[in-house]
């Protein structure tokens, strides 16, 4: 009986199914997390050290908020008497709450790990059957953001409905916290529990849609690969993860890493950043802190994109996103453009996939054209676009506009502005 409700769960139409109703993760969440740079070697000095540099740095200013501390906190055991989850007291002698408290006083919010098997990821205490202990815990230690992995779970029905079990236990907190589902251990292929964005937008406020990324163009490609076509699942709420930000990791290039993270913005994924901050390059942080981008990705219309255009030959996609956009939507209230069709503004990622430069072109008509029944004659789009990297106003331009030596594994992102269209009926 309970595979039968897993699966009318899982397979119902997305369309249908509402984002969770807990008022948090409005636009995609933005912070920094520890496991890149440390693993499982970290302190409470680092921790707090790492909260200094997310404001020193200008992290903070452009949106990363939350500091989120990945696995190998724990003890390893839980208390035999009470059952509770218990700290490192030697990583964090001062304590979790002193350590939520330094984070806090820094404007930052605090994340912590768990696991919803029986173990961690790196074989620490889960809180398989604690959920609703561990969550008045995390509670108790004013954590706002909680990821939830799903390691050491060896039953697969009991993996799915432990991301619900910890769903209900936050809700019931005196304490908002973002629950991002860490769901990529039920992306097999042998089961058909493999597709969170079917399931996950009622209960979680993030949820990973493919397996762990790492520092690597192809894992970038293969991400992406598997995003497209889902990005109807997420809204207001809820946010299909791409993962952690793989940016200034060091084993790419800046074009990579641009379009890396030009991608993530435009497809609405949560940027969670996991490079250094300590050693962070200029180059690395105007990636991370373009704030035109950032408007992108956090843009309140609350929207996904999607690929509009692929080569024949897989040489290029053209991604396109519909927003509100403040700085270029100020006359307009947001209930107004909603009621335009098409809807006026978007942001596009033009991406090179090949290993040499290319000239790419977006036809105005995969932006607008799309939204209208077929009819003669086909409207003339005119438009404004402004380039998001180099930070220029490119003019007015009709019917079409040519990206010239795009990089290779390299993007031009842009905004595009719908001005007026000839021939044009609703």
């Amino acid at each position: 009986m309970l595979f039968i409700i897993l699966s009318l769960l899982l397979f119902i139409n997305p369309l249908l199914i509402s984002s969770l109703n807990n008022g948090l993760a409005l636009t995609p969440p933005m912070g920094w997390s520890t496991w890149n740079v440390f693993h499982c070697d970290y302190t409470e000095e680092d921790i707090m050290e790492m909260a200094d540099m997310l404001v020193a740095s200008g992290m903070l200013s452009a949106g990363y908020k939350y500091l989120n501390i990945d696995d190998c906190w724990e003890a390893s055991y839980r208390d035999p008497v009470s059952g509770m989850l218990k700290y490192n007291e030697t990583r964090f002698p001062h304590g979790m709450l002193a350590l939520s408290d330094y984070i806090h006083s820094k404007g930052l919010l605090f994340g912590i790990y768990s696991s919803s098997g029986e173990r961690t990821c790196q074989n620490y205490p889960g809180s398989w059957q604690h959920e609703f202990l561990d969550a008045a815990l995390f509670s108790s230690w004013n954590v706002d953001f909680l990821k939830l992995d799903c390691c050491y779970q060896d039953n697969i029905k009991d993996r799915a409905t432990a991301f619900i079990s910890w769903s209900k236990a936050l809700l019931i907190q005196n304490r908002s916290i973002v629950y991002s589902c860490d769901s990529d251990e039920l992306i097999l292929n042998e089961n058909n529990l493999e597709f969170p964005f079917q399931w996950a937008p009622e209960y979680c406020n993030m949820a990973r849609i493919s397996w762990d990324i790492y520092d690597e163009w192809k894992s970038t490609l293969s991400i992406i690969d598997r995003a497209a076509n889902i990005y109807y699942a997420s809204q207001p709420g809820y946010w299909n993860d791409l993962d952690i930000l793989t940016v200034g990791l060091g084993k790419q290039t800046i074009e990579e890493y641009t379009s890396q993270f030009s991608l993530w913005a435009i497809m609405s994924s949560p940027l969670i950043a996991g490079n250094d901050l300590r050693i962070m390059t200029k180059e690395i942080a105007n990636i991370l802190t373009n704030k035109e981008v950032i408007a992108i990705n956090q843009d309140k219309l609350g929207r996904s994109g999607n690929m509009i255009r692929r080569a024949l030959d897989g040489s290029y996609e053209v991604w396109a996103k519909p927003i509100y956009y403040e700085n270029i939507s100020q006359v307009y209230d947001i209930n107004n453009i909603l009621r335009f069709n098409p809807l006026p503004f978007h942001g596009v990622v033009l991406l090179n996939r090949l290993n040499i430069t290319a000239n790419i072109t977006l036809e105005f008509n995969d932006l607008f054209d799309h939204h209208l029944s077929p009819h003669p004659p086909t409207p003339i789009w005119t438009v404004s676009i402004r380039d998001l990297w180099l930070h220029q106003d490119l003019g007015e331009f009709v019917e079409n506009w040519k990206a010239i030596n795009v990089p290779a594994h390299g993007v031009r992102m842009i905004t595009v502005s719908l001005l007026n269209a000839t021939n044009f009926h609703h």
